[in-house]
């Protein structure tokens, strides 16, 4: 393995990543939006709760499984969930207003609204980091402050209107209500958007078996054969119409997917970690991160192209709250009580000033648009994208290669 046999787990987490992506958009996701419907909910409880999960399964299940598996601790969860904050909102929004092609203009009502949740977030893993143990209470804390999220989204349209301004932010929705309320389901808007157009008179859908019109696309084609295959055969598409009222077993059995996936892929990225000297945190707030959040990436760059950007960078920050309370606190509450009598050790020397870092790209984020009047330019972009490489950067140079918090002792 230390001769180069490491690079076919490399492959293999490569490869994981693209059968995740497709698990969720064309099946997780699906089933998440039947079970919305049948339970009759509102769009923005909907979009914060149950679309979110669609749209950050991968974070959630990564958090999970790092918990569970025995080659790879909860630093390589935990990380995975700073580093795909991080990547939401330097990467996605830079990348998305560079493909934009034009400036964007936010409301400052929405965006105002999630940095807010998203700072309170971030202060409550800074507490439960702060004494070197994680207790399953503190999961709870977690799951709870997620629940207020909830409930502050249900009356969202309410606050929105009250806090004055009829400011529409995206052009792409027909009301203010619509426009503010729903952060979280437009990820799941943006990914279904960049597959393929609806085809709502067909009352069927396209498995992705059809060979692709471009020979760019040919390559990914072939790689992706073997999920869709091995999914087609076992989890029904409760999006086409023979299959619409399975969608229980298409949730049990996609579930059952993602974990499994996820499991390989936390499993994987600690051992190519072990074998070659790279810290799990640096896994996890690197390769791991940006594998579960690539597939998002793409989706609100085809979306951008399509001049929907704003659709896109409105919702990077709502996702990372879903990601830190439900996607850190969810595990810690089912996990810990069962396999770790209640809590576990934390590393803290690296986890806290990373949680200094999110900190940081919060504030520059919330300046940014502050000093420009609520505008993103490709300018803008182009910032975000070099801040995002000095993170790369520093968690190679200085985590990993230097060393500075001591994390091979």
């Amino acid at each position: 393995m230390q001769r180069g046999g490491w690079l076919l787990y490399l492959v293999g987490i490569l490869y994981v990543f693209l059968g995740i992506a497709i698990v969720c958009d064309d099946y997780f996701v699906s089933s998440l939006e039947k079970i919305c419907d049948k339970l009759n909910l509102s769009e923005d409880v909907a979009g914060a709760t149950f679309m979110a999960a669609g749209s950050s399964a991968p974070e959630l299940f990564s958090s999970g499984m790092s918990l569970i598996s025995p080659d790879a601790t909860n630093e390589i969860g935990i990380s995975a969930i700073v580093g795909s904050a991080v990547f939401n909102i330097l990467f996605i929004i830079g990348a998305t207003v560079i493909f934009a092609g034009q400036t964007l203009e936010l409301d400052w009502r929405p965006v105002t609204r999630d940095c807010a949740f998203y700072a309170l977030a971030i202060a409550t893993i800074l507490l439960i980091f702060y004494d070197g143990y994680i207790h399953w209470y503190e999961g709870l804390i977690a799951v709870v402050m997620y629940l207020t999220y909830v409930i502050f989204m249900y009356y969202n349209a309410r606050i929105m209107r009250w806090l004055g301004g009829e400011k529409q932010s995206l052009a792409s929705l027909k009301s203010p209500d619509d426009d503010v309320a729903v952060p979280a389901l437009r990820r799941s808007d943006t990914r279904r958007q960049s597959r393929r157009p609806v085809r709502e008179e067909q009352h069927d859908i396209d498995e992705g078996f059809e060979w692709p019109d471009s020979c760019y696309d040919v390559p990914l084609h072939v790689l992706s054969l073997p999920w869709r295959y091995a999914f087609y055969v076992t989890i029904p598409n409760c999006g086409a119409q023979r299959f619409e009222n399975w969608y229980p077993v298409t949730f049990v059995a996609s579930i059952s997917w993602i974990s499994v996936i996820s499991y390989l892929m936390v499993s994987w990225a600690a051992r190519i970690g072990c074998i070659i000297g790279i810290p799990e945190v640096v896994m996890g707030t690197l390769v791991v991160a940006a594998g579960t959040s690539i597939p998002d990436a793409l989706g609100s760059i085809a979306v951008a192209k399509i001049g929907e950007g704003n659709m896109a960078v409105a919702n990077a920050v709502g996702s990372n709250v879903f990601d830190i309370w439900l996607g850190l606190g969810l595990p810690w509450l089912i996990v810990l009580p069962i396999k770790f009598d209640g809590k576990i050790p934390v590393a803290t020397n690296q986890l806290i000033p990373s949680i200094g870092i999110l900190f940081g790209v919060l504030a520059l984020y919330y300046v940014a648009l502050l000093v420009n009047r609520w505008r993103l330019s490709r300018l803008a972009g182009v910032v975000f994208l070099c801040a995002y490489a000095m993170f790369a950067t520093y968690c190679v140079v200085f985590v990993w290669l230097q060393d500075v918090y001591n994390l091979s002792s």
